[in-house]
């Protein structure tokens, strides 16, 4: 295995060292074109994608935009700018340049953008196999929260798995954890996401877009992508094509009444002429204090971060070269069980590094993306902020000698990094993937992606075992465009080794487990009407069971249970169908998607009914059996009027759980209660899943009012179903409606060339109603929190002009 990725490693490396001389390939011809919007008026501003060479451009003061040395061949180019209508233009281009003039009809709608996660070209709405919700732009300035996931709380399919306020990991269709990939722009996040108090661990501030796949993705992406993906594209250098000054930046500001949090980021930023590369440096930090519930607050609940970003870029007309570096540092408080450890002060600290290099390469028949990283997670979780809780008793013994107490303190300090759970994991993923172009109406890609690990295990409460990891992947993407039809279809192959090392404190020998599955997908999207489509999509994937879920066997403080795993767990492998009717035009934007995730060996912890002697937190264990989910998102947006936007929709979920005997209880009958095991067979629901819900909103907006340019005002309600179909000891939840209203503009005086300043001032939960959360790991001992007003601004400014 080590062989192959090794030679892996070596044509990556000379692929890098070839491809940058690819410009001599290319020929001179160029497309141009300019923007306008309906009255004849030039679009100042707007974003060109070029989707088959990943090229952008931006429309100049007189509507002007240009592509430079194309190739030959047929491509797709989609247009957006804020209030206009998104648009896809597909042209040929032969041997002499190419002229466009695209007219944008004004449009209030969201969110109807391009997305580069679900295929490996880019697709717009009605083009898209998968489900897909794109946030960028104002959308997504309103809907930032107080950590990167909280953006997604009311997309469609889409909810979050929270740990108080800093902690939350996205909930997709039901399906979390592992089996949801979270990346930055393309490249898989690796940090150790088996505990539901594991967040993301990415910088809210640093973000331009947020992609959501709902659906299984292991074509494309290997394990884990069960459920479906969220593509992070991070805030990166500019490059040319974005009109950036020598020096410029913005300063960002959040505030939440609640928990009394605060957050600022500055950036800055530019682009340098001569030398053709761009830059941007971001550093920020925030600090929350204790979640305010309508019965009072919960103790123990605040947290800090503070996150550094770094990144360099460049372009033209080979492709485009960028690295992109960030720093992460989190300490959350865990509130526990005050039935179970009153007033207990445990905590998780979280430090994440990753280091991304990307390369583009465009070539007169195919194109040559490369990818590199490495990131390293180092995550604590503590029972007490006292360290020198372990040797209490010493330290207030009379009678103990005060050498032998000054000597128990020195050691506690010196070994601090030592006490309680401290796991470190080291990850290197390399991808290439050669995109061929569209050959009659034929377009692909085929690649290859590896990834090694080393994780280990430093504290006094192992939990699991140190273990290195490798697993290397091929797959085979094409799609093929024939009149109004669309077809894609992919396959896959992964392998995976794990050699687990020895650990006397957990009973593991030492060991090596290997894994490998074959995935495909096959889909097709029908165009029936100009502003309809069909979708039609089946999935099959795969995940390998974690290290935690195999070897775990102990004190896990973040999600306050002692877990026990299963070394016999075999790959979960699922088999999805989904379908969607899409419209989508300049004034009205809907989709209706259906779905069945059938999920077999499904991995997932259960009460034992029991309590650990010694910690006194209750055991779970790990356990397989079939899966079924099944359910349907509806989403629509409608604007009535220039002054009104409706938008609204509806998320339905059934998961169920076919479950069987383990095979140590008839290992051993005589030692098992035949009522408890009918009792644990009749519970057919899976646990932690998303209740029924719908979604109704209003906003209104004109051009101007009181100065403030482009203003809105709006009014959200969500109503929520009760959660009845719970696993065996699990806490149900009632239903409940909460609402909020929002306001916010582009503050006047402010413009920065083609950016503005903008506030938001929202009011979540406005009749601070009492109410639990189903999905939150404080639901069976608090409430969830209540009335919270927030602001955000952000202040672009510019320095040294170009």
């Amino acid at each position: 295995m080590k062989n192959i990725y090794y030679k892996f490693k070596l044509l990556t490396l000379i692929m890098g060292l070839i491809f940058p001389f690819s410009e001599i390939f290319s020929l001179d011809v160029n497309v141009r074109g300019i923007l306008k919007d309906s009255e004849g008026q030039p679009i100042v501003g707007a974003k060109l994608f070029l989707t088959e060479t990943k090229s952008v451009s931006r429309s100049g003061k007189d509507g002007t935009f240009e592509f430079q040395h194309v190739s030959p061949g047929n491509y797709t180019l989609v247009v957006s700018a804020p209030n206009f209508e998104l648009k896809t233009e597909r042209f040929e281009i032969k041997d002499l340049d190419k002229t466009l003039e695209i007219t944008l009809r004004p449009s209030l709608l969201e969110g109807i953008a391009i997305n580069v996660t679900a295929k490996t070209v880019a697709s717009d709405f009605l083009s898209t196999p998968q489900p897909t919700t794109v946030l960028e732009g104002r959308q997504l300035q309103r809907l930032r929260g107080q950590n990167v996931m909280s953006a997604l709380e009311n997309t469609p399919g889409t909810a979050t798995l929270t740990t108080g306020a800093g902690t939350s990991k996205p909930v997709i269709r039901g399906l979390t954890g592992q089996r949801v990939l979270v990346m930055t722009d393309g490249v898989r996040q690796e940090e150790q996401q088996f505990g539901d108090d594991h967040t993301v661990d990415l910088d809210a501030f640093n973000v331009d877009k947020m992609e959501i796949v709902r659906g299984p993705a292991s074509v494309l992406y290997g394990s884990d992508a069960l459920g479906g993906v969220i593509n992070i594209i991070r805030s990166k250098a500019p490059t040319a094509k974005d009109g950036a000054p020598l020096l410029g930046g913005s300063i960002s500001t959040n505030s939440f009444s609640n928990n009394k949090q605060d957050a600022g980021a500055i950036s800055l930023y530019g682009y340098h002429k001569d030398t053709n590369f761009g830059y941007r440096v971001q550093t920020d930090t925030r600090k929350a204090g204790r979640i305010t519930t309508p019965n009072g607050t919960l103790p123990n609940t605040g947290f800090h971060e503070r996150n550094i970003n770094a990144s360099l870029g460049t372009d033209g007309s080979w492709g485009n070269f960028y690295v992109d570096s960030f720093q992460r540092y989190q300490e959350q408080d865990l509130y526990d069980n005050p039935n179970e450890s009153l007033g207990s002060t445990a905590y998780q600290t979280v430090l994440h590094q990753k280091t991304h290099m990307h390369a583009f390469f465009i070539l007169p028949f195919v194109n040559v993306e490369l990818d590199a990283a490495y990131q390293r997670n180092n995550r604590r979780e503590i029972e007490d902020k006292n360290r020198y809780m372990p040797i209490k008793d010493t330290l207030l013994d009379p009678t103990a000698d005060p050498l032998y107490k000054a000597a128990s303190a020195y050691q506690v300090n010196r070994f601090d990094y030592k006490q309680g759970l401290n796991l470190s994991l080291d990850t290197t993923t390399a991808d290439a993937k050669v995109h061929h172009k569209e050959w009659k109406g034929l377009k692909g890609t085929a690649g290859i992606s590896g990834m090694q690990q080393k994780s280990a295990t430093i504290g006094t409460e192992p939990l699991i075992p140190a273990y290195n990891l490798s697993a290397i992947g091929f797959f085979l993407f094409e799609e093929w465009k024939v009149g109004d039809f669309s077809f894609s279809a992919g396959a896959r192959t992964d392998r995976r080794f794990m050699d687990i090392r020895a650990n006397s404190d957990l009973g593991n020998a030492e060991q090596t487990k290997n894994y490998s599955a074959s995935t495909g997908t096959l889909g097709t999207v029908w165009k029936f009407a100009k502003d309809f489509s069909l979708a039609l999509n089946a999935g099959r994937g795969f995940r390998a069971p974690t290290p935690f879920e195999l070897y775990a066997n102990g004190v896990h403080e973040g999600s306050g249970r002692f877990e026990i795993g299963k070394d016999s767990l075999r790959p979960e492998t699922s088999l999805n169908y989904d379908a969607s009717v899409r419209f989508a035009n300049d004034k009205f934007q809907a989709e209706l998607s259906v779905f069945r995730n059938k999920i077999d060996n499904y991995i997932y912890a259960v009460s034992a009914g029991a309590f650990d002697s010694d910690s006194g937190l209750p055991v779970y264990r790990y356990r397989q059996d079939a899966a079924k989910l099944e359910g349907g998102e509806f989403s629509f947006q409608a604007q009535t009027s220039s002054w009104l936007v409706l938008t609204g929709g509806i998320d339905i979920l059934r998961a169920t759980i076919q479950k069987n005997v383990p095979p140590e209880i008839l290992q051993n009958p005589g030692a098992t209660d035949p009522e408890a095991i009918y009792s644990d067979i009749k519970s057919k629901y899976l646990p932690r899943i998303t209740p029924n819900r719908a979604r109704l909103g209003l906003r209104f907006t004109t051009d101007k009012l009181l100065g403030i340019s482009k203003p809105y005002f709006s009014v959200n309600g969500t109503f929520v179903q009760s959660q009845y179909k719970v696993d065996k000891l699990e806490t149900p939840t009632q239903g409940y409606n909460l609402y909020d209203i929002g306001f916010g503009g582009e503050i006047p005086g402010m413009t920065n060339g083609s950016e503005s300043a903008t506030f938001d001032v929202a009011v979540l939960n406005v009749f601070n109603k009492e109410y639990v959360n189903h999905l939150s790991r404080y639901k069976d001992y608090a409430l969830s929190p209540g009335t919270n007003v927030t602001f955000k601004m952000n202040i672009p400014f510019t320095l040294i002009s170009n």
